[in-house]
């Protein structure tokens, strides 16, 4: 439903995070992790030169769903497939709040007229989303070091390991074709209103995978 032309984005959200909150619910087993399909989904924009603040945002992204973020010409998320495929609608949901929270603060003056100031507030916005999503892993991680497997690796040496961090290491180990490690860039901007606005903005972001029945209120 949430990929259907005709559902309004309202129903489109609805449908993500329905998906995630089942996801979280019923989690994810041992067994999982060998018979689960991989699988790889794209966002829909290409780029001449990604952006800082969509290489910024699909990391966030990734580390939210427990996915590889593959980026060239554009974002690609590796994964199990169901990961993969609701990671893109996770990262397509927090890019829409984000412009749409963008036009709102040009319209009322908090944010300047010009691609410049624009790009300042996408900045703040996913650097904010970023630093939510690793609070939100770190939590999960204290979480599962509570239900630990024990896993035995190559050389026979068994060792207990939280579940989340073995699933990455399936996923990292199974997706990884093609894939040449970068270096992590600094991501430059102008520390001024915009960046303070976006970053406000993104702090606010419903990243929650509870669902309500109701739709985040829009960012303002």
């Amino acid at each position: 439903m949430s990929r259907e032309n005709e559902s309004s984005p309202h129903e489109a959200e609805i449908a993500m995070r329905r998906c995630q909150s089942l996801m979280a619910r019923f989690g994810i087993a041992e067994s999982d992790l060998e018979t689960s399909e991989f699988g790889s989904s794209k966002i829909g924009k290409a780029f001449r030169a990604v952006p800082n603040y969509v290489s910024v945002l699909g990391s966030a992204v990734a580390l939210l769903h427990d996915c590889l973020c593959v980026k060239s010409d554009t974002i690609e998320f590796r994964g199990f497939s169901i990961d993969a495929e609701v990671a893109t609608l996770t990262y397509e949901y927090l890019t829409d709040t984000m412009e749409r929270s963008l036009k709102l603060r040009k319209q009322e003056g908090s944010v300047a007229p010009g691609r410049s100031a624009s790009f300042d507030y996408r900045v703040g916005f996913a650097l904010a989303v970023l630093a939510r999503a690793r609070a939100i892993d770190a939590d999960r991680k204290k979480e599962e070091e509570k239900h630990r497997t024990t896993v035995t690796s190559g050389d026979g040496i068994a060792a207990n390991q939280s579940l989340v961090v073995r699933k990455r290491e399936v996923v990292r180990a199974s997706c990884m074709t093609g894939v040449v490690p970068g270096r992590a860039k600094r991501v430059r901007y102008r520390n001024g209103e915009a960046h303070t606005a976006g970053t406000s903005d993104g702090t606010r972001v419903s990243l929650e995978k509870q669902i309500s029945g109701v739709k985040p209120k829009a960012v303002t």
